[in-house]
């Protein structure tokens, strides 16, 4: 793999990458620097699909399929990264069995942890406990095996804490 030009290090705002194997799947390893969020699109039949980016904003190794892509692009990413939490509203509220909790991932954050309790505060379901990428994402709660009634939904990190109140209705 090489960068066009046969330079070695992308220090402008996009570069192109030219893939050139055997088709087996090309493994690699980035180190994005400061902070920064860079993405990589394929160039497909002579055009760009922009819809295929793929974000690199972590330190890391990627593994591509190359039999389809001869060019990528590198390029600084146009994602605008949160800085805070924040648990959105529930949708729809209230909900018979499911509904789409929706939070945002702050960039100085570390894990996130999304619960839902009774009325009475008794942990009835564990959503997410895991260190998630900043950005907006998304999971939905299945209540299905639970009675009616008014829950609370739980969002927290190291240095937040949100709750809303959401109803089942069966």
């Amino acid at each position: 793999i090489r960068f066009s030009g046969n330079t070695k290090l992308c220090t402008i705002d996009d570069c192109v990458i030219e893939v050139m194997n055997n088709g087996s799947p090309l493994a690699f390893n980035c180190n994005i620097k400061d902070g920064k969020y860079w993405e990589l699109v394929p160039v497909i039949a002579n055009g760009t699909e922009w819809s295929a980016a793929i974000s690199l904003s972590d330190q890391g190794q990627l593994t591509l399929d190359s039999e389809r892509h001869e060019q990528w692009i590198l390029r600084k990413s146009a994602l605008t990264v949160p800085e805070t939490f924040a648990l959105h509203p529930v949708y729809p509220n209230p909900f018979n069995p499911t509904t789409t909790l929706r939070f945002t991932v702050g960039i100085t954050h570390a894990s996130s942890l999304l619960q839902v309790f009774d009325i009475t505060g008794r942990l009835v379901e564990t959503l997410i406990d895991e260190h998630l990428k900043p950005g907006t994402h998304s999971v939905q709660w299945n209540a299905s095996r639970f009675s009616s009634g008014v829950y609370f939904v739980h969002l927290e990190s190291e240095f937040f804490s949100q709750s809303q109140k959401v109803i089942l209705l069966k």
